[in-house]
C-alpha cells in the first residue's frame, strides 16, 4: 500500500491551484483538472515525488467539499491510499467494525474507493483506491 493522495479543500480552484503549485515549484502545465460528477467536485491535480495533490472545489451547496469549507474553512481533507485488494480491504475493515462512509466499494473514473469515517481514523477521512488498470 502507497500514499496515492492528498485532498485538499478550496473555495476557488482556480486561484488555489496556481498558487499552491507556484508554491511546490509546480509548472502550470502539470496541473490537470477534471469534475469527479459522483462527488460534485471539480478537481486540479498534479504530481509531487509520486504522490497527487488533489485540490477540490465544490460544484454545488450540496457536494460534501461545500459542507467541509463550511464547517472547517480550506484545508486537508482526506488523505488517500493506493491498495492492490480493495475489496478484501474493504471486507476486512468492515469485518473489524471500522465505520465505512458507504456500505460498499464505488466505482470512480478509472478506480474502484471508499472512505473510512474520520471517527475510526484518528480524526482524519482516509480512502483507499484501486485503479482498475495499471496506471491510473
Amino acid at each position: 500500500m502507497q500514499l496515492d493522495h492528498i485532498g485538499i479543500a478550496v473555495h476557488d480552484l482556480a486561484v488555489s491551484a496556481g498558487a499552491f503549485a507556484a508554491l511546490v515549484g509546480a509548472a502550470p502545465e502539470d496541473i490537470r483538472t477534471r469534475e469527479v460528477a459522483a462527488e460534485k467536485v471539480r478537481v486540479a491535480e498534479f504530481e509531487l515525488e509520486g504522490v497527487a495533490i488533489e485540490l477540490m472545489e465544490p460544484m454545488s451547496d450540496d457536494s460534501p467539499i461545500s459542507g467541509f469549507l463550511a464547517k472547517r474553512g480550506q484545508g486537508v481533507h482526506h488523505l488517500c491510499f493506493r491498495t492492490g485488494d480493495i475489496e478484501g480491504l474493504f471486507a476486512r475493515l468492515q469485518g473489524q467494525g471500522v465505520k465505512l462512509i458507504s456500505g460498499a466499494v464505488r466505482q470512480g473514473d478509472g478506480y474502484r474507493y471508499f472512505f473510512v469515517h474520520p471517527k475510526s481514523a484518528g480524526g482524519i477521512l482516509v480512502e483507499f483506491k484501486q485503479p482498475n488498470r495499471e496506471g491510473v
